[in-house]
């Protein structure tokens, strides 16, 4: 700067330190400086952005980037719970399996009625009820949900 008695181009300081434009560019960008997520955003109350109204303490950068999607750990305990509710739903009998699988959605994510279970299967929707009903007496049975049981400690 002294040399040259103005402030260099970008040009000139990449040529004198042997680097390309880009990567100058790169490095200038990597070296600015870090803010913390904890900082305040603070903006000022009142018309136009010269005004003299109070100061309003604002939200804080982490609160205003948070990633809302689920954690890796979320993801990872769905699909045990996912893995570990099928191993559970296989210990009882062929037909129990099949009307819990419809009646909750397991399968494709919406529950079925009695009703239409019945029609299915071509039975009355007071079997289902009672198919339904002993399969979940024997899905609360704690050698069975055993299990599970981690998920939800109050099965």
């Amino acid at each position: 700067m002294n040399s040259l008695g103005r402030k260099p181009t970008d040009e000139e300081v990449a040529q004198k330190s042997s680097l390309d434009v880009g990567k100058l560019l790169f490095y200038r960008k990597v070296a600015q400086d870090a803010i913390s997520l904890d900082k305040k955003i603070v903006a000022r109350v009142g018309k136009g952005s010269n005004s003299s109204g109070g100061e309003e303490n604002g939200k804080t950068i982490e609160s205003m980037v948070k990633d809302s999607s689920p954690t890796p750990a979320d993801l990872v305990n769905k699909d045990m719970l996912r893995d570990d509710v099928r191993k559970l739903i296989k210990t009882l009998s062929p037909r129990e399996q099949v009307v819990i699988r419809l009646r909750f959605g397991l399968d494709d994510g919406t529950p079925k009625t009695l009703d239409y279970i019945g029609k299915k299967f071509s039975v009355e929707t007071d079997q289902i009820r009672k198919i339904e009903a002993r399969a979940l007496l024997k899905l609360r049975q704690p050698y069975r949900n055993q299990i599970v049981r981690c998920y939800e400690p109050d099965l």
